[in-house]
């Protein structure tokens, strides 16, 4: 009598368990990768949203009143710093100023002559917004860290200020840029912290130079210039995939936002 085989020999089985581990390998990298690129995505996005959002709160101002008499709401601060985990601090601040007729010169000339500060009595003025990058990504300069730091993280933290404000005379939207560097260690003395400088008793606007207090609202320290942010889903890794998104020079309102390609982008290594 013919003996009929039944079951499967221990090849076939070994064979069925690497094919079935090898597409579940397969399935869970491109759901993880999958993920990831969403996630990515988002945070560009949810950035990108915010810089909007910033725009929007100047050229849409509801009321010029701050609620106090003689003062008027001028534009936004947007400080960059580095908080006590390596990650970005941003805020945004409502910028103040008198109300009243503003000198000849710049926008940033009549904001100083006005006397254009972010605090009052000891304190920010208005709504005060702290943001945070979604998925632990980071927002980072175009520059990496010098070898000559000592320091192997990557890219740098992108760090300053952004500076979106209306004129006084005409309304008319202006954008600056107020880059510095900082150590390993910490933020350089130029660096706008409005909570230090409340500590200080001081405006966040004022530093002090070779013994002589300055003001930061000029073209030698807030400049209009294309500004490029890098958005790096891998915070301090050496990662090549970041985003540039750039606010153009002299941008008016939310549409000097751009979100750059690859070819264009100056985020690469």
């Amino acid at each position: 009598m013919k003996r009929v085989r039944c079951g499967f020999t221990l090849i076939e089985v070994s064979l069925f368990l690497v094919i079935t581990a090898a597409v579940f390998v397969g399935v869970a990298v491109g759901t993880q990768n999958s993920i990831f690129q969403q996630r990515y995505n988002d945070a560009v996005q949810n950035y990108v949203e915010f810089l909007r959002t910033i725009y929007s709160q100047v050229t849409n101002v509801q009321s010029e009143s701050t609620g106090r008499s003689g003062w008027a709401i001028y534009g936004k601060l947007v400080t960059f710093n580095r908080n006590d985990e390596g990650g970005n601090a941003i805020t945004s601040y409502n910028v103040i100023g008198r109300i009243g007729n503003a000198s000849e010169g710049n926008v940033l000339k009549k904001l100083a002559d006005l006397d254009a500060n972010v605090v009052m009595d000891s304190k920010p003025v208005g709504f005060v917004e702290n943001y945070t990058p979604r998925w632990a990504s980071q927002i980072q300069d175009t520059a990496s860290w010098n070898e000559s730091e000592g320091e192997d993280k990557g890219y740098r933290l992108f760090t300053g200020a952004l500076l979106i404000v209306r004129s006084p005379n005409t309304g008319t939207v202006y954008t600056y840029i107020y880059k510095y560097e900082y150590s390993l260690e910490t933020v350089d003395n130029d660096a706008i912290d409005v909570d230090k400088a409340i500590a200080a008793g001081k405006n966040p606007f004022l530093y002090t130079k070779d013994g002589v207090e300055m003001n930061r609202l000029t073209d030698d320290s807030f400049r209009q210039e294309d500004v490029d942010f890098c958005v790096n889903p891998n915070g301090v890794d050496k990662s090549t995939l970041r985003r540039d998104i750039r606010i153009i020079k002299n941008a008016r309102n939310a549409s000097g936002i751009e979100m750059i390609s690859d070819d264009d982008s100056r985020c690469g290594d």
